[in-house]
C-alpha cells in the first residue's frame, strides 16, 4: 500500500482501512484523503449522495499494524476519533481498478442462468450464493453495486441487478431474494425479486432509507433497519422495524432512541440479532433481542467491534467480523464465532492478519460452511468459503479488476 500523497478511497467492505486511516464509506462515494504530521485529514468528498456518509478515524501515522492477534485479546483500545462526520447504510464497497484473478468466469445476465453442457438445470444440492459486486463507477454517485448469483462449485453465475442494490437475503424456502435499492428519488428501499433476477417487487416506500433485510424462518415476515432522514441530517440513525413479506404492517420492532442496524432473525423466528453501535464511546456490540417481550441481552464475548452478524442454521451459534475500522487495524478484521448464549470464547474462523482480512460470514443452509469476502490474488475482495472450524479456506471468485462483497446463501431454485 502507498503511504505517500493523496488517497483516493475505493476499497472495500462496511468499514475500511486504506494505508492508515480507517473510515466508513458509502455504497457509491469516493473519498479524497491527504496524510498529516497526525494521520489522515477528509479534504474532499466525491458523490456521497444520499446513501451514507463517511466515519473518519484519524490515527497516528506510526501506529503499528499488529498481525495474529488471538480472539480474545483483539480489541486492546480505542483508535483516535477525529472526526464523526455520519454512519454507514448501504456500505461495503470494493477496489474498483483492475487486477489479476485466479478465477475468471463469464456472466449470464439477467433470467435463468444456462446450464453448463452436459449438467442439469435443476437446484443444486449445495444452494446458491449470491453476491454483490462493483460493476462501474457513476459520475455523480462513484461505485454501483450489482448482485449476482452463483452455485458453490462456482458454476452458474449470472448477473440479478444492474442498479444501486446490496445486501440481498434468500428467503427460507429459496424462492425469492430481499435486497436493499436505491430508487431514483433518493430514497433507499426494500425489494424482493426472483432467485433468477425477474420479478422485481419494492415493497417499502417513502423517504429516508430502509436496509438489511431478513426473513422470518415461515417467510411471513421480514425485519429490517429503518430511518425516515438520511445519513446527512444530525443525529441520524436507524432503528429496527418489521413488516409482513408483502409490505404491510409496517412497525418498530426494537427501540428507537439507539442506533441498532443489520438485524438478523433468528431460525426459530423468536428473537432478532443486530449490531448496536455507540459512536461516543467507540464500541459496536452484538444484540438479541426477544420478538414478543423486548427483552435484550448483549453477546458480550464478541466484544466491542462487532460487525455483520449472522445465526447458524441451528442457532446454537453467531458468525461475524471483527471491524478493523472500529479497532483501528486492519489485521484485525477476522471472521469469529461466538455461542449464540453467550457463554464461552469467541472462536477465530479466519486469521487475523492484514493480508487475510475477512468480512461479512454467511451460513450455508447446512451450516457445513461459511461464505464471506477475503483479500483476492492482487488486493481486490473475492469471495472465500471455509468451514465453520476454520479449515478447508477456498477462494471461489476471484475476477480481474472486481471486488466481490454483501454475501447471502440459501437454497436457491
Amino acid at each position: 500500500m502507498n503511504d505517500e500523497g493523496p488517497l483516493t478511497l475505493g476499497r472495500r467492505r462496511h468499514g475500511t482501512t486504506l494505508g492508515r486511516s480507517v473510515l466508513w464509506i458509502t455504497m457509491a462515494g469516493a473519498v479524497m484523503l491527504s496524510r498529516t504530521s497526525t494521520g489522515m485529514a477528509v479534504s474532499t468528498i466525491v458523490g456521497a449522495a444520499g446513501i451514507a456518509a463517511v466515519w473518519v478515524l484519524t490515527i497516528r501515522a506510526s501506529m503499528p499494524i499488529r498481525r495474529a492477534v488471538p480472539a480474545v485479546r483483539r480489541v486492546t483500545g480505542r483508535p483516535l476519533v477525529a472526526v464523526a462526520i455520519a454512519a454507514t447504510v448501504l456500505a461495503g464497497c470494493a477496489n474498483d481498478g483492475s487486477s489479476p484473478a485466479t478465477t475468471s468466469q463469464s456472466v449470464e445476465k439477467s433470467g435463468t442462468p444456462a446450464a453448463p453442457s452436459g449438467e442439469s438445470a435443476a437446484r443444486h444440492p449445495d444452494g446458491r450464493i449470491v453476491f454483490g459486486r462493483i460493476t462501474r463507477v457513476d459520475p455523480l454517485y462513484g461505485q454501483v453495486v450489482a448482485l449476482f448469483a452463483v452455485d458453490p462449485d462456482g458454476k452458474s453465475l449470472v448477473q440479478l441487478t444492474e442498479d444501486d442494490t446490496a445486501f440481498p437475503a434468500w428467503s427460507p424456502d429459496g424462492s425469492r431474494i430481499a435486497y436493499t435499492v436505491k430508487l431514483p428519488d433518493g430514497s433507499v428501499q426494500i425489494a424482493t425479486m426472483a432467485p433468477d433476477g425477474s420479478d422485481d417487487r419494492v415493497l417499502t416506500s417513502g423517504p429516508g432509507i430502509r436496509a438489511w433485510p431478513s426473513w422470518s424462518p415461515d417467510g411471513s415476515w421480514i425485519a429490517y433497519g429503518y430511518s425516515p432522514t438520511l445519513p446527512d441530517v444530525p443525529g441520524w440513525h436507524t432503528v429496527i422495524y418489521r413488516m409482513n413479506a408483502d409490505g404491510s404492517d409496517q412497525r418498530l420492532l426494537g427501540r428507537d432512541d439507539t442506533f441498532d442496524r443489520e438485524p438478523r432473525i433468528s431460525p426459530d423466528g423468536s428473537s432478532v440479532l443486530f449490531v448496536r453501535d455507540d459512536d461516543e464511546a467507540n464500541e459496536s456490540v452484538l444484540v438479541v433481542r426477544d420478538v414478543q417481550t423486548g427483552e435484550e441481552r448483549v453477546i458480550e464475548a464478541a466484544g466491542t467491534a462487532a460487525d455483520h452478524p449472522s445465526w447458524s442454521p441451528d442457532g446454537e451459534w453467531i458468525v461475524y467480523n471483527i471491524a478493523g475500522w472500529r479497532t483501528g487495524d486492519l489485521a484485525d478484521e477476522h471472521v469469529e464465532r461466538v455461542a449464540a448464549d453467550g457463554t464461552g470464547e469467541p472462536f477465530a474462523v479466519t486469521d487475523s492478519t492484514i493480508t487475510r482480512a475477512a468480512f461479512k460470514p454467511s451460513y450455508s443452509p447446512d451450516g457445513s460452511r461459511l461464505v464471506f469476502g477475503c483479500i483476492g490474488s492482487a488486493g481486490d475482495d473475492a469471495l472465500c468459503l471455509i468451514d465453520p472450524d476454520g479449515s478447508n479456506f477456498m477462494v471461489l471468485i476471484d475476477e480481474p479488476g472486481e471486488s466481490e462483497n454483501h454475501f447471502s446463501w440459501g437454497l436457491g431454485s
